[in-house]
């Protein structure tokens, strides 16, 4: 079985790469940002083989990896800024302030304010009756809820919850604010919000939803080396300062040259009608690249410094391919 597990793996990867990177590329505020949430999402998918379901299923089992790598790293990005959200987050909350406040709203809009998620039971009491289909769960370290608890709504409408941020204009004790609007909540849905000492997700599940079973968490394992890769025009990077998406590879690669470095090409194929999203098909990865080609993203390996490889088209399209973050 284990033979079987790169095969299966590439093979899912090269269908659902482009869909993945579409959806990220929609919710993330730069495409450095969503080439990382999609490396990540793969790894995550990695790591959980046993777990991932086959044929027409794959795909929105992915959605649901890449949401809660989405709301992972907004909880790391909230720890970058310096706001000291974990560890007052996760005090035991006999101090002055409350462990939460949740308000509602005439226009059926839920703000959430969180200062300690140990009282998860109460909280989703809170949410539940101001009209929020909630469960709350805490994670301590080292452990995570027995997955799969429920299958994932993959149509969450835009603007029913934005991910968990950090509370602005508090001093010595920053928590978590959400926006929930129950409007859009459809039946038979649940949402499940998650927080542990690593992070935090937010996810909206399809009823029945189980109970959060406390496991160890997944060992670590191996990235597949063809998910090494990241955005290299990000600050600090080989790239840096230089934007590459829309240019021709005669405009970039001399660029990359002056640098010196290698250069490497991702040939891929925009979904028809470009709606965002691609495929990569392998046995098209030796044709020559033109320099009329258009360069959409350039990334380095993770791990070995040196070389750029461009994702490219032979022909120039009305957008990117890899999505735009603006729709």
């Amino acid at each position: 079985m284990d033979d079987e597990r790169p095969a299966r793996f590439e093979a899912v990867y090269r269908e659902a790469y482009g869909q993945i990177t579409a959806y990220a590329a929609r919710r993330c505020a730069s495409p450095q940002d969503a080439a990382d949430v999609v490396a990540e999402t793969f790894t995550v998918a990695w790591r959980r083989m046993d777990d991932m379901p086959p044929g027409p299923e794959t795909v929105p089992w992915l959605y649901g990896v890449a949401r809660k790598v989405l709301a992972a790293d907004l909880a790391v990005a909230v720890l970058a800024t310096g706001a000291v959200v974990g560890p007052s987050l996760l005090q035991d909350g006999r101090g002055a302030d409350p462990a939460y406040a949740v308000t509602k709203d005439a226009n059926g809009v839920v703000y959430v304010k969180v200062r300690d998620f140990h009282d998860a039971a109460g909280l989703t009491r809170q949410l539940k009756d101001l009209g929020v289909p909630a469960v709350v769960d805490y994670v301590p370290e080292g452990q995570q809820c027995r997955e799969p608890r429920a299958t994932y709504v993959t149509d969450v409408p835009r603007g029913l919850y934005y991910a968990p941020t950090s509370i602005p204009g508090e001093e010595g004790g920053f928590g978590w604010q959400m926006r929930i609007d129950t409007k859009l909540f459809k039946d038979g849905q649940t949402f499940v919000w998650t927080i542990g000492e690593s992070g935090t997700s937010t996810i909206l599940m399809n009823d029945p939803v189980a109970p959060c079973a406390l496991v160890p968490a997944d060992p670590p394992k191996p990235r597949p080396t063809f998910l090494d890769y990241r955005v290299a025009t990000a600050e600090g990077r080989s790239l840096a300062g230089y934007r590459v998406d829309g240019k021709t590879v005669g405009e970039v690669v001399p660029e990359i040259e002056k640098r010196g470095l290698k250069v490497t090409y991702m040939i891929i194929e925009p979904y028809p009608g470009n709606p965002g999203g691609y495929s990569m098909d392998p046995a098209r990865q030796d044709i020559p690249v033109g320099k009329d080609w258009v360069v959409w993203e350039a990334q380095e390996p993770r791990r070995s410094p040196g070389e750029v490889r461009l994702v490219v088209t032979d022909k120039r399209y009305d957008r990117s391919p890899l999505g735009d973050p603006e729709d």
